[in-house]
C-alpha cells in the first residue's frame, strides 16, 4: 500500500451467506477510491436464477422482477475481476463480502483474488472507542455521512469508502505515539487491516498541549480543577421568580414548584426526619429536586444523590446538572461516583502491553484502550459501552482501588481513581447509585451531607442485592490452580524460572506453591463434604442448574461440620496474599532485574490475587453472617450447582430478605434524606415503602403526593384479552406458542413496541418462535439476553423505528422513550415475584410466622409497583399517545387483579378478544 494505492470498497447483496448452500449475488456495489477520493463507482443487479427469500427483499428493498432483467454472474464476473486487480479489497466486515466474491469466482471458473484486505468494522471500534454500534448505518448517522438507501450495494458501498476515509483521519489525528502504539499491535487485526494503519502513520511530532505522555501511554491532560467559590442567591421563593428563572428552557409546573419548595425547606430544617415525595410522570421530579438544592448544597456540605441505575446516574451527570447550571448562570461542582472496578488502573495497563504474544481480542482491546485514553478524562470503563466486560484483559487493568504511591506507580499523579477521590472534596453535588451509597458511603467520607434517593422504590431491593453475597468455590479453585503453575518449577510460565538464580526468592515461591495446594485441597474437602450431605442420593435431577435454599438445620451442620475448614482456606489466602505482595514488591522495586516478558507474570499473579482477597472477604463475611443465618432472621442461604453431578460448581450464596434496620443505620450519617419517585404508593399508601426502609409512625408532613401533568384519558388506552390462557394452565410450550402468535397479531404494524416479560426463559423461546415468522421479515426483533444486553438493546430501540423490544425487569422502568419511539407496551403477565424463588420464600414464611398475610402485605403490593411502572413506560410527554396491552386474564377476572386496576392513572380498562385488538389500536393511534 502507498500514496497511489486504488481502494476498491465492495459491498454484496446476497441471498444467503454460504455460496456452498447455494447462496447467490443479488447485487454488487463497489466505490474505488485514490488519493481519499471516490474516482469511480459501480452498480450492477444480478440475475440469481433462483428465488430470493422475503427477508432479503424486504431488508434490501430489491423487487425480484427487477432481477430477473439482469444479467447472470458469469455474463460478468471477468469484467469484475479485471476492475478488482491490483486493488486494494475494503469492505465493511471484509470476511464477508471478500471469501464470498471470490467462491463465486471459483464456481464460473476463473481465479481467486489474492488481494490486500482491509475490515472498517475493526477500524471503527478501535477509532471510536465510545460508540456502542458498528453497524454500517449506525456509524453513518453518527458521523453525519449521508447514506441513502442502507442495504443496498451501491450506496453501502459509497457509504463505506467515506466511512474509510473519516477512520482514516481520525487515526492520523492521533498523537504520534499512539498511533506508533497501534501499528506495533496492527498484526492481531484481520487480514491486512494492520497493515493499512502501518502505511498511513504520520511521522512522530512533539505532543500537543492538551496531552501528556508516561511510558508507553498518552493521555488526554486534565486541567487542575480549583475549590469552587459559590456565589451567593436567594432561592426563587415565589411561583413568579420561578418562572421567570426557568422560561424558556423549561416550562412551569405548578406541582414542580411546590415540590421544589418542600425540598428546600426540608434542606433548610436539617435533621433526620425523612421526606417523602411522589412526584408523577412528567412532572420532572429531578429538576424538581436538583434546583432547590443549588442553594443550598456547597463543598463543605454536599448533596449526595443516589440513583437505581448506572444509566440513571450519568443521565445526571452529563445532562440535568449542566443543563442545570446553564440556567443558574453559575457552575454546579459535581463529582459521578463508582466502585473501583469501573475504572481502568493505568499502571497494571501499562504493564499488559508488555505481555507476550496476547490473543486476538486481547491486542483489540488493548488498541480500543490506547485510543480511548487520548478521550477520556474519567477513566471510567463504561464508557466503552461493551456488551460484555468479561474478557480477561479487564481482569488484570480493573482498579482495585489502591493508587499505591509515587514510588511505585509512575502514573500515581494522573490515576483516575486517586483523581476522582480527590474531586469529591471540591464537589458540591455528589451522585451515585444505590449499591455503592449501601455498601461504600463510608469511603465518600463525608460530614452528614444531604440525601435524595431517587427511584426510592428499588432502594430496599437494590439495597438487599448489594448486600447479598455468592461465594464461587469453583473460581477460587481456578485461581488457586493458576498461582500454583505460577509457582510451580515444572511450569514453563513459572516465576520459577524467573528467580531460578535467587536463592533468597525460590524458597518464597515453594511456600507459595505449597499453600496454593493447601488451599485446593482444602476447597475440594469442604465441597465434597457438603454434596454428599445435601445432594448424594438425594435427588434425581441430572441436567440444568441447581439451588438449594438451607434451613436453619442445614445452616447449623454448615456451622458444626464446615467452619473449621472455611477457617482454614482464610487463613491459607491471607498467607498467600502476604506471600504475592512481596513478590510485586520485588518486581516493582527492582524492574532492571527483569525482563520486559516477566511482566505478564508478575501482572497475572497480581490479578489473581485481587480475586482470591475478594472472595476470602466473602468468606470471613460468611462467618460473621452464620448466627444471623441460623436464625433466620434476615437473611435466607443456599448452594448452587451448575450441574447436579459436577461436584466442583458447588459454591454457596445468601441473600438479604429484610434491610430495614441496615438502611436506618446507613442513614445516620446523612442529613434530612429525601425520597423521591413516580411510583412510591401502593393503594394510595407509602406504608408499603416505608415499612421497606425501616421507618415506622412517620407524621403526615413526611409525606407529598403530587399527580402527573399529563391527561391520562385522552393520552393512553388500557386493553385487556379477554381470551388470553392462565399460564399455568397450559404446558411452557403451548403458552410461548401463544405469546407469538399474540405478539405477531398486536405488534405487526409501524408502531415501535415493548413486550414485557416476567422470564428470561419465556423470552428466549418467543423470540424462537416470532424469529421464524413473517413479522421477522420487517421488523427488528430485539430480545433481553438473547440479541443483547439490557442496555444494548434499548440503545438500539432508541434508533429504530421498526423494533420490536421483548424485556425482563430492567425494562419495567428507568428508560423514556417520548413521542414515537414507543407507541404500545405488552404485559404478559401481572408482574408477580417468582414463588419459589429462595429470597421469596422467606419473605413469605417471615410474615406468615408473624401471623400476617404474605400476598397482601408483600406480594401484591410489589406486583402493584411494577404494574405502575410499566404503565408509566408508555407516556412520556404532554403529547404522547400509546397502548397498553394487558395479555393476563386475572387482571379482569380476579378481585386482585381489579385492586390492580386502581392503580392505573384516571383509566378504565376495555376488554376484547385478542382479534378484535389490531383494528382498534390502528385505528386509536393513527389517530395521533
Amino acid at each position: 500500500m502507498n500514496a497511489e494505492t486504488i481502494f476498491a470498497v465492495v459491498d454484496l447483496e446476497t441471498t444467503g451467506t454460504s455460496v456452498k448452500d447455494g447462496d447467490r449475488m443479488i447485487q454488487f456495489g463497489c466505490a474505488l477510491m485514490q488519493h481519499g477520493k471516490i474516482i469511480q463507482t459501480i452498480s450492477q443487479l444480478v440475475n440469481p436464477d433462483r428465488s430470493v427469500p422475503v427477508a432479503i427483499q424486504r431488508l434490501t428493498g430489491l423487487d425480484p422482477n427487477r432481477l430477473v432483467a439482469a444479467p447472470y454472474f458469469e455474463e460478468i464476473a471477468k469484467t469484475l475481476h479485471q476492475l478488482l486487480t491490483d486493488t486494494v479489497f475494503v469492505a465493511h466486515n471484509v470476511n464477508f463480502d471478500y471469501p464470498f466474491l471470490n467462491a463465486e469466482f471459483e464456481r464460473v471458473g476463473l481465479p481467486k483474488l489474492q488481494l490486500a484486505a482491509i475490515d472498517t468494522v475493526e477500524l471503527a471500534q478501535i477509532l471510536l472507542p465510545e460508540i456502542s454500534s458498528f453497524r454500517l448505518p449506525d456509524l453513518t448517522s453518527y458521523l453525519q455521512i449521508e447514506h441513502d438507501n442502507p442495504h443496498q450495494a451501491d450506496s453501502d458501498a459509497i457509504s463505506t469508502a467515506k466511512l474509510l476515509r473519516q477512520l482514516a483521519a481520525r487515526f492520523q489525528a492521533l498523537p504520534s505515539p499512539t498511533q506508533q502504539a497501534l501499528v506495533a499491535r496492527g498484526s492481531g487485526l484481520l487480514r491486512e487491516t494492520g497493515n493499512y494503519l502501518k502505511a498511513i502513520a504520520k511521522p512522530l511530532k512533539p505532543l500537543k498541549r492538551g496531552f501528556v505522555q508516561v511510558g508507553p501511554l498518552v493521555l488526554r491532560r486534565v486541567p487542575t480543577a480549583t475549590q469552587e467559590t459559590f456565589a451567593s442567591a436567594a432561592y426563587p421563593a415565589t411561583d413568579l421568580e420561578k418562572r421567570h428563572l426557568l422560561q424558556p428552557r423549561y416550562r412551569f409546573r405548578k406541582a414542580q414548584a411546590r415540590m421544589m419548595d418542600a425540598v428546600f425547606a426540608h434542606a433548610q430544617e436539617g435533621g433526620p426526619q425523612p421526606l417523602f415525595i411522589e412526584a408523577g410522570t412528567g412532572l420532572g421530579k429531578t429538576l424538581g429536586y436538583l434546583l432547590p438544592y443549588a442553594y443550598v448544597a456547597t463543598a463543605e456540605h454536599k448533596l449526595v444523590v443516589a440513583t437505581s441505575t448506572l444509566v440513571l446516574q450519568s443521565q445526571l451527570i452529563q445532562t440535568a446538572i449542566p443543563t442545570l447550571a446553564a440556567v443558574l448562570g453559575r457552575d454546579l461542582p459535581a463529582v459521578e461516583v463508582k466502585s473501583p472496578q469501573h475504572y481502568i488502573d493505568l499502571n497494571k495497563f501499562a504493564a499488559s502491553l508488555h505481555q507476550e504474544s496476547p490473543s486476538r481480542q486481547t491486542q483489540l482491546l488493548q488498541m480500543k484502550l490506547l485510543v480511548w485514553l487520548t478521550q477520556t478524562t474519567t477513566g471510567d470503563l463504561d464508557e466503552l459501552h461493551l456488551t460484555t466486560y468479561r474478557a480477561p484483559l479487564f481482569m488484570q487493568i480493573r482498579h482495585t482501588g489502591d493508587s499505591g504511591t509515587p514510588f511505585i506507580n509512575p502514573y500515581y499523579t494522573l490515576d483516575f481513581y486517586r483523581r476522582l477521590r480527590a474531586s469529591i472534596d471540591r464537589a458540591a453535588i455528589v451522585v451515585t447509585n444505590h449499591a455503592f451509597l449501601s455498601r461504600h458511603a463510608d469511603l465518600l467520607d463525608l460530614e452528614a451531607p444531604f440525601l435524595v434517593v431517587d427511584e426510592a422504590q428499588h432502594f430496599a431491593d437494590n439495597t438487599a442485592a448489594a448486600f447479598a453475597q455468592r461465594i464461587d468455590l469453583a473460581q477460587i479453585r481456578r485461581q488457586l490452580r493458576h498461582l500454583w503453575r505460577l509457582s510451580d518449577p515444572d511450569e514453563d510460565r513459572s516465576l520459577v524460572n524467573v528467580y531460578q538464580n535467587d536463592r533468597q526468592m525460590l524458597p518464597v515461591l515453594a511456600q507459595l506453591n505449597a499453600l496454593t495446594t493447601t488451599a485446593q485441597e482444602t476447597i475440594e474437602i469442604l465441597q465434597h463434604q457438603i454434596y454428599r450431605h445435601f445432594f448424594n442420593g438425594k435427588t434425581t435431577a441430572d441436567q440444568g442448574f441447581v439451588s438449594l435454599s438451607l434451613d436453619q438445620a442445614a445452616i447449623n451442620w454448615l456451622v458444626t461440620s464446615q467452619t473449621d475448614n472455611i477457617k482454614t482456606l482464610i487463613k491459607v489466602i491471607g498467607r498467600i496474599q502476604v506471600i504475592a505482595t512481596k513478590l510485586d514488591a520485588d518486581f516493582n522495586g527492582r524492574q532492571h532485574f527483569f525482563l520486559k516478558s516477566d511482566g505478564q507474570r508478575f501482572q497475572a499473579l497480581a490479578a489473581l490475587t485481587v480475586t482470591l482477597i475478594d472472595q476470602r472477604d466473602r468468606l470471613k463475611l460468611l462467618l460473621a453472617r452464620l448466627p444471623e443465618l441460623v436464625a433466620g432472621q434476615t437473611a435466607v442461604a443456599s448452594l448452587t450447582l451448575r450441574q447436579m453431578h459436577d461436584v466442583s460448581s458447588l459454591g454457596l450464596s445468601w441473600d438479604i430478605f429484610q434491610v430495614g434496620s441496615a438502611i436506618q443505620q446507613l442513614l445516620q450519617r446523612f442529613t434530612a434524606p429525601v425520597f423521591v419517585g413516580a411510583t412510591l404508593t401502593t393503594d394510595r399508601s407509602f406504608d408499603f415503602l416505608t415499612a421497606q426502609l425501616g421507618y415506622h409512625d412517620l407524621p403526615e408532613t413526611a409525606f407529598l403526593k403530587l399527580r402527573s401533568p399529563f391527561h391520562y384519558r385522552d393520552q393512553a388506552k388500557v386493553l385487556v384479552a379477554t381470551d388470553a390462557p392462565a399460564a399455568g394452565a397450559v404446558s411452557a410450550e403451548a403458552y410461548a406458542d401463544y405469546l407469538a402468535a399474540a405478539i405477531e397479531l398486536l405488534a405487526d404494524n409501524r408502531h415501535q413496541t415493548i413486550v414485557l416479560f416476567n422470564s428470561l426463559a419465556t423470552i428466549a423461546a418467543v423470540y424462537q418462535r416470532l424469529a421464524h415468522r413473517p413479522i421477522a421479515d420487517h421488523k427488528e426483533l430485539l430480545a433481553q439476553g438473547v440479541t443483547g444486553s439490557a442496555e444494548k438493546i434499548a440503545k438500539r430501540f432508541a434508533v429504530g423505528d421498526q423494533s420490536l423490544l421483548l424485556g425482563a425487569a430492567s425494562f419495567f422502568e428507568g428508560i423514556d422513550y417520548p413521542d414515537r419511539l414507543l407507541e404500545m407496551v405488552i404485559l404478559t403477565r401481572l408482574p408477580f415475584d417468582a414463588p419459589e424463588a429462595a429470597i421469596t420464600k422467606a419473605r413469605y414464611e417471615r410474615l406468615q410466622a408473624a401471623g400476617r398475610d404474605p400476598f397482601t402485605e408483600d406480594a401484591l403490593p410489589r406486583a402493584t409497583l411494577r404494574l405502575r411502572q410499566s404503565f408509566g413506560r408508555l407516556i412520556r410527554t404532554e403529547t404522547d399517545r400509546g397502548i397498553f396491552v394487558v395479555l393476563d386474564p386475572r387482571f379482569i377476572t380476579t378481585r386482585y387483579g381489579r385492586k390492580m386496576q386502581k392503580s392505573l392513572p384516571n383509566i378504565k380498562p376495555m376488554t376484547l378478544p385478542l382479534t378484535d385488538m389490531p383494528g382498534y389500536i390502528k385505528m386509536w393511534l393513527d389517530r395521533a
